[in-house]
C-alpha cells in the first residue's frame, strides 16, 4: 500500500512538472549544478582524506625525518649510518627504507626522456607488501654497496615507452650515464605513498648508500639521504614508537657526541605517511566541501521561493481538496513528491555529467593534489549522490508544502471565496431594487 501510494504521488508529480516545462528546466539545471558540485567535492575528499592508503595495515607506515631543534631546522636529511641504526638497533621498525625522489635522463628506449626516479633501499617493496605485474622486484638479495643493476618501471611508463610489451623485461636502459636492466613492472594501481619532484614515479631503483656516488665509507655527519619511510612493528602506536626513538636518539647522541653536539638537539620525528602525503590539503579540501555545500543551500532557498510563488496559483485547489476531506499528510506527501522527483532527476543529471567530464576536471586539479589516481565514482559516491538528492528535495520542498496546507491559509481562502460570492448577491439585490425605483419615478 505504501509503495502504491508513493508511485501514485510520483506519477502525479510527473504530470504536474510536465505542465510547467520552463519551471522544471530551470529547477533541474539549478539543482544539478549544486548537487554536481557537492558530489565532485565529496569524491575528491573521500579519495584523498577518507579512504585508507591501499597497502596492508597503512596505519603502520610512517615517514622518518631528522630535525635539529636547537636551530629550529626541520627535515635536514639523514646519513646512511643513521638509517642503519634506526633500522637495526632502535627496536621500532619492522622495515625501514630510504626514499630519494630525483629525476634522470633515460636513453635506450624508443626515444630519450626525462623521467621521475625514486631511489630506495632494497627492502622498499617488501615494506609495502607490493607485488609486480610483470617480472620481479628487487629484494635484499640484490643488496650491494652502491646502486643495484635492476630497475622497476611503473605501469604507465611501461605502456607509454614500451607499449606494454612483456619482452621489455631484460632490456637495458641508461639513467643518466648508468646502465640498468629492467627487471619488473608494477601494477597500474600501485603508487609510491609519498611526494615526488613533479609527477608520479616512473621507475624505482635501490642502493646500499655505502659506495660511489655516496661517501665510502659512509659518514655519520654527511646527511646525504632526504629521508626515510618505515613500517612500525605490529602493535606499536605512533606515540609509543616516538617515545622509543627519543630515548634511542639520546643514546646515539651520547655515543657520538662529535656528530650530534648537544646545542644542535638532534632528534628523529615520525609522521604518519597519510598525514605527510595529504599535508595542508586537508584544510583546503574541507573548506572547498563547505563552500559547495553552501552553494547547494543557496540553490535550495531559491527553489523554495519559486515553489512558494508557484503555490499561489494552487491555493484554491488545495483549499477545495482540504474542504472535501483530503488529509494534510496526503497533500504534503504529494507536494514533497514533486520536489523530490525534481532533485532526483537533477542528481542523475549531475552524476551523468561528472562521468562524462571527469577526465577534464581532473586536469584542472592542483599539481600537488595527492592520490589523484584514486579519485573515482565508486558505489560509495553514488550512494552519497542519492542521499544528497533526496535530502535536497526535502529541504527545498518541505517549507512550501507546509505553507500551502497551513490551517489559517485555508480559512483565509474560504473567507476569500465568500467575499467573491458577496458581490454577486449585491448585484442581484441592485437588480431587484432598480426596477422598483424606476417605477416610482415614472408614476411621479
Amino acid at each position: 500500500m505504501n509503495v502504491e501510494f508513493l508511485l501514485n504521488n510520483l506519477r502525479y508529480a510527473a504530470r504536474r512538472l510536465r505542465r510547467s516545462p520552463g519551471f522544471t528546466a530551470v529547477a533541474i539545471l539549478t539543482l544539478a549544478l549544486g548537487i554536481g558540485a557537492n558530489v565532485a567535492a565529496f569524491t575528491v575528499v573521500r579519495a584523498v582524506l577518507l579512504n585508507p592508503l591501499p597497502y596492508p595495515h597503512p596505519e603502520q607506515l610512517v615517514r622518518v625525518f631528522d630535525d635539529l631543534r636547537g636551530s629550529n631546522s626541520r627535515d635536514v636529511g639523514m646519513s646512511a649510518p643513521e638509517l642503519w641504526d634506526l633500522r637495526d638497533r632502535s627496536g621500532v621498525f619492522e622495515d625501514l627504507s630510504a626514499v630519494w625522489p630525483t629525476d634522470a635522463d633515460l636513453t635506450g628506449a624508443d626515444h630519450p626522456e626525462r623521467i621521475e626516479l625514486l631511489g630506495t633501499s632494497t627492502n622498499y617493496f617488501r615494506m609495502l607488501a607490493a607485488r609486480p605485474q610483470v617480472g620481479r622486484l628487487y629484494t635484499q638479495n640484490d643488496e650491494r654497496p652502491g646502486f643495484i643493476d635492476g630497475v622497476v618501471l611503473s605501469d604507465g611508463f611501461w605502456r607509454r615507452t614500451f607499449g606494454g610489451d612483456p619482452n621489455a623485461i631484460g632490456k637495458q636502459v641508461r639513467l643518466d650515464s648508468d646502465l640498468y636492466t629492467i627487471i619488473g613492472v608494477m601494477p597500474a594501481e600501485f603508487r609510491h605513498p609519498g611526494r615526488s619532484l613533479a609527477s608520479e614515479v616512473d621507475a624505482w631503483t635501490a642502493a646500499g648508500f655505502n659506495a660511489p656516488p655516496f661517501p665510502a665509507p659512509a659518514q655519520r655527519s654527511q646527511r646525504m639521504l632526504p629521508g626515510a619511510m618505515g613500517r612500525l612493528k605490529p602493535g606499536l602506536t605512533i606515540a609509543q614508537a616516538q617515545a622509543r626513538l627519543n630515548a634511542f636518539c639520546d643514546q646515539l647522541s651520547r655515543q657520538y657526541p662529535n656528530e650530534y653536539p648537544a646545542p644542535a638537539r638532534w632528534a628523529v620525528r615520525l609522521v604518519p605517511v597519510e598525514e605527510d602525503l595529504v599535508g595542508n590539503m586537508r584544510t583546503v579540501l574541507f573548506v572547498l566541501f563547505g563552500a559547495v555545500a553552501f552553494v547547494l543551500l543557496i540553490a535550495c532557498v531559491n527553489l523554495a521561493n519559486l515553489l512558494l510563488a508557484r503555490s499561489a496559483g494552487r491555493q484554491r485547489e488545495i483549499a477545495v481538496r482540504l474542504a472535501l476531506g483530503a488529509g494534510k499528510a496526503t497533500l504534503i506527501g504529494q507536494l514533497l513528491a514533486e520536489s523530490i522527483l525534481l532533485s532526483s532527476i537533477s542528481g542523475a543529471v549531475a552524476v551523468s555529467t561528472l562521468v562524462l567530464v571527469k577526465t577534464s576536471l581532473l586536469k584542472l586539479a592542483p599539481p600537488d593534489l595527492p592520490r589523484v589516481n584514486e579519485i573515482v565514482l565508486s558505489p560509495g559516491v553514488l550512494l552519497f549522490a542519492f542521499f544528497v538528492s533526496i535530502l535536497t528535495g526535502v529541504i527545498f520542498g518541505l517549507v512550501p508544502a507546509l505553507q500551502t496546507v497551513r490551517p489559517n491559509q485555508t480559512a483565509t481562502l474560504r473567507g476569500g471565496a465568500g467575499a467573491r460570492d458577496r458581490p454577486s448577491a449585491r448585484s442581484r439585490s441592485r437588480a431587484y431594487w432598480l426596477p422598483r425605483k424606476s417605477l416610482s419615478l415614472s408614476c411621479s
